[in-house]
């Protein structure tokens, strides 16, 4: 069994999020489904492939202070959906919004 790597406690949290892609065109919006959601990150699954350490704009309301993340892992799961894992970039989830225990 694989020591546990998470630096924070995740919990469960789904929801529909938008996020715009620093790279890509001006404007256009992401969609995906977030899975989990902790201080330090964020599992959701992607529509379109994102690439390990392009940066996000998640411009979806959710329970952090800042919106920008990094993508620190992508897994193909079933033809258009990637189940990604994000790392909030000076995110914190607020005391007065933590969503429930996964």
């Amino acid at each position: 069994m694989k020591p546990e790597k998470r630096v924070a406690e995740r919990y469960a949290y789904p929801a529909r999020i938008e996020y715009l892609l620093e790279a890509g065109p001006s404007g256009e919006l992401q969609n995906g489904v977030a899975i989990n959601i902790s201080q330090s990150g964020l599992a959701l699954y992607a529509f379109s492939p994102l690439a390990e350490g392009q940066e996000i704009v998640i411009t979806s309301a959710l329970p952090v202070d800042h919106r920008r993340a990094k993508i620190r892992w992508v897994r193909h799961e079933h033809d258009c959906m990637y189940k990604t894992g994000v790392k909030f970039i000076n995110g914190a989830i607020r005391a007065d919004e933590k969503p429930r225990r996964a």
